[in-house]
């Protein structure tokens, strides 16, 4: 017995040291994974645009991100002539040659950091096309043309006509190519509209138009620059403007049935429906888009509270996410002024054009935004 009683806390010893020895090793926390198939949810929207993508550091973009207190990058996956992602079947790729996906990759890393990702498409307007392809808009008479008849160029890249079968046909593929590669958490679409130039002017468009008016213009353009068709005309190009977004809506929402939509799209609505024709209230009360991004690219207080309130007087408040120019500040502090009037404001959030100007002059850390 007393022998008994002298092994028995040897054993105790030798059984605590067993369990220790085999027990699995303690794995180091890390951030979780979104659920497959579960967008990021965000509760305010504070995201950065993203347009040099071929240029993008995901993995530092992405830490500093959510080091900062942001969580949500728009990303500009494609334009009306370029995709800015490797391998497209669609539309020339611009994204250069990579060993596998960097956008692929990207995006995990965003959602390990919790950063919602929406693909941003530059619907009309051919922004890093290549040049060949440009060549080839021009001959096959897809562009967008002036009163003077000649294409509308910016920054050396054409404009595309929102009547060609041609052009809605590449931009549909396009979204579904995105959607169907990409586990993005939305699509934004800026650039639907026409341009600011009076527009557009093609021979397709006064075909189109002339349909919709049931007699041939006699004298075009000038009738429905100036004349008694003014009016009508800009009627008109809404209603193609206005079909052309309810067909990508439509297409976004049945290749991803939930999938967020938004747009970026001009603060002063009736000076958007007359010189771009992009009626916004129309696209949210029709539920083509799920929130609007209205670029409110001021540094003047009062003008920025002003143009805010004028937006809340044709949207909810939570349907707006208000993009601000950050570009245009010197100094973070009056940028945070206002963000601090959208959130006093109530709205769904703020955008800020944008991540690459903004970490190149070190503004996100003093946002402070957590």
């Amino acid at each position: 017995m007393r022998n008994f009683r002298l092994t028995v806390p040897v054993l105790l010893c030798l059984f605590a040291l067993s369990c220790a020895t085999h027990r699995p090793p303690v794995k180091t926390p890390t951030t979780p994974l979104r659920p497959p198939g579960k967008p990021v949810v965000t509760t305010e929207v504070r995201a950065v645009w993203v347009s040099e993508t071929t240029k993008l550091d995901w993995d530092t973009a992405t830490r500093e991100l959510q080091r900062t207190g942001f969580n949500t990058m728009y990303v500009n996956l494609a334009s009306a002539g370029a995709a800015l992602y490797p391998s497209s079947q669609t539309l020339p790729s611009v994204a250069g040659k990579f060993i596998g996906d960097p956008v692929a990759r990207g995006i995990e890393l965003a959602h390990r950091r919790r950063i919602a990702v929406q693909a941003k498409m530059v619907v009309m307007f051919s922004f890093r096309s290549p040049p060949e392809f440009q060549r080839k808009l021009l001959k096959s008479d897809r562009v967008m043309r002036g009163a003077d008849g000649k294409p509308i160029v910016q920054s050396g890249s054409f404009w595309v006509c929102p009547t060609q079968p041609a052009n809605r046909e590449a931009a549909l593929a396009e979204v579904k190519e995105i959607l169907r590669r990409y586990p993005v958490d939305g699509v934004q679409f800026d650039y639907i509209r026409f341009n600011e130039e009076p527009s557009c002017f093609c021979k397709n468009c006064r075909e189109d138009f002339e349909h919709a008016l049931g007699k041939p213009v006699r004298h075009w353009p000038g009738d429905v620059l100036n004349g008694e068709l003014r009016k009508r005309f800009n009627d008109w190009r809404q209603s193609v403007i206005n079909d052309w977004a309810k067909q990508l809506s439509a297409t976004v929402r049945q290749a991803r049935p939930g999938i967020r939509i938004t747009a970026a799209v001009f603060p002063a609505l009736e000076r958007a429906r007359e010189e771009k024709a992009q009626d916004w209230k129309f696209w949210l009360d029709h539920g083509y888009v799920d929130a609007i991004c209205p670029m409110n690219y001021t540094t003047d207080a009062r003008d920025f509270e002003e143009r805010c309130r004028n937006v809340l007087k044709f949207a909810p408040r939570d349907h707006v996410v208000m993009g601000l120019a950050e570009w245009k500040f010197q100094r973070p502090e009056d940028l945070r002024r206002q963000v601090d009037l959208c959130r006093q404001l109530g709205l769904a959030g703020f955008a800020l054009f944008s991540y690459d100007d903004a970490t190149e002059r070190h503004f996100l850390p003093a946002m402070e935004l957590h």
